[in-house]
């Protein structure tokens, strides 16, 4: 079997379950731990409880490992039982006695809230972290991912210098305990964020994909996601892996725990192949459940398997090759395919004459006769008229011949 062990953070596999409802308090991180991940981050003291989620279309897309999206969605809120300091710490000693020892507990310390409220915020942020670096956190997490975070940013404070000044003072508070910095990719530049965490002290990035957005159905009368609040899902894993592939390509070092929208093992495979150390699983912990994910780190280590790595070393920024192909052999490359493109003649036999090919086509490179499609010699081998046959009477191995150049 493949081996997840991730050796930058010494966890037993890449997966981190973000700060959410699925990891309240000592009660829900302990369920939570049934699924196994890496690493479990305590929700932020004084957060409140409940508010109700949404996934669209539906979740019967999430377990299927289809496209998604997630939000906030109406329902009730109810403030925190755990109401002071002292509890929140006896939070933390709790699972620390009653978990797993070898799952990491990262606590997540401070609230953009705290910071839009005034007042004695910085202070009350490094007591937090060295109390709960007391009372025995593995890590200590920043969260500057909430959607409020980024869209304020220099509305009323400078993000950037937000994230220098709070990593520079908690890493001071605590040491050599880890801080982990997790990172909106919304509204901000996130390679300038993260080159600025890493030179502030950080032990770890996390940029996340998490927007304001206003979503509604067409009677939205009956809309159940909350307008402006966090809005993420499986159309931001490429924007997610794109940030991570810049990163490793200038300079960010730190390992990293990248996330939004990871709801199947793909989602969290193309993460890690990008460049991230680890992957975050929010919704899908709270809103999918501890099954959910369970199953999503077995597809994961069971593909390891059948892809042929083994190990997350193998694994980890593999397709940073695809990401920093040299322009000559990417042009060769997109070539070849084209070639390929324009030689290839319609298989008649499949064709049913639906005019897709036809209308698609903006070089009178193909026609109808007789309704069936037909190659002319003006054909110059851009490709679309073969990604909407349905039939694919219009077909070549577009995988086998891009791969192909990489296999030399």
């Amino acid at each position: 079997m493949a081996d997840l062990y991730v050796k930058s953070l010494d966890m037993i596999n890449p997966f981190v379950v973000a700060s959410s409802p699925a990891t309240q308090g000592a009660r829900n991180v302990l369920k939570s731990a049934k699924m196994r991940p890496g690493a479990i981050v305590l929700r932020n003291f004084g957060h409140g409880s409940g508010g109700g989620s949404y996934f669209g279309p539906d979740a019967k897309a999430v377990y299927a490992g289809g496209q998604a999206f997630h939000s906030h969605a109406v329902g009730r809120q109810i403030p925190d039982t755990v109401d002071t300091l002292e509890k929140y710490c006896e939070e933390v000693k709790t699972i620390k006695r009653e978990m797993d020892s070898d799952i990491k507990l990262w606590v997540s310390v401070g609230h953009y809230s705290d910071i839009l409220k005034g007042g004695a915020w910085e202070k009350d942020w490094v007591n937090q972290a060295k109390e709960l670096k007391l009372a025995g956190a593995d890590a200590i997490e920043l969260h500057f991912n909430t959607p409020g975070v980024a869209v304020a940013k220099d509305r009323i404070y400078n993000y950037h210098e937000l994230i220098r000044h709070c990593t520079s003072m908690i890493k001071n508070a605590v040491g050599d305990t880890k801080v982990m910095v997790k990172l909106a990719v919304e509204g901000t530049d996130v390679l300038t964020s993260m080159r600025i965490a890493q030179s502030a002290g950080a032990d770890g990035v996390g940029p996340t994909a998490r927007w304001k957005a206003f979503y509604m159905d067409l009677d939205w009368r009956r809309t159940q996601p909350r307008p402006g609040s966090g809005y993420g899902g499986t159309q931001a894993t490429p924007l997610v892996c794109y940030a991570v592939a810049e990163g490793r390509n200038n300079g960010i070092t730190l390992p990293m725990y990248a996330g939004g929208g990871v709801f199947s093992f793909d989602q969290a495979a193309r993460m890690i192949m990008a460049g991230s150390d680890c992957v975050q699983l929010g919704a899908l912990a709270c809103s999918g459940g501890t099954m959910a994910c369970k199953k999503l780190i077995r597809d994961l280590e069971k593909w390891m398997d059948e892809a042929g790595y083994p190990d997350m070393d193998s694994l980890r920024g593999d397709a940073l090759q695809l990401f920093n192909m040299p322009d000559a052999f990417a042009k060769a490359r997109q070539n070849k395919l084209g070639d390929a493109y324009q030689q290839a003649q319609v298989i008649a036999d499949k064709c049913i004459g639906c005019g897709r090919c036809q209308d698609v086509c903006w070089h009178e490179g193909i026609e109808l006769k007789d309704r069936k499609a037909i190659k002319t010699d003006k054909c110059i081998g851009c490709g679309y008229c073969f990604q909407v046959c349905p039939t694919e009477a219009l077909y070549v191995d577009k995988g086998g011949i891009l791969a192909e150049p990489f296999m030399k």
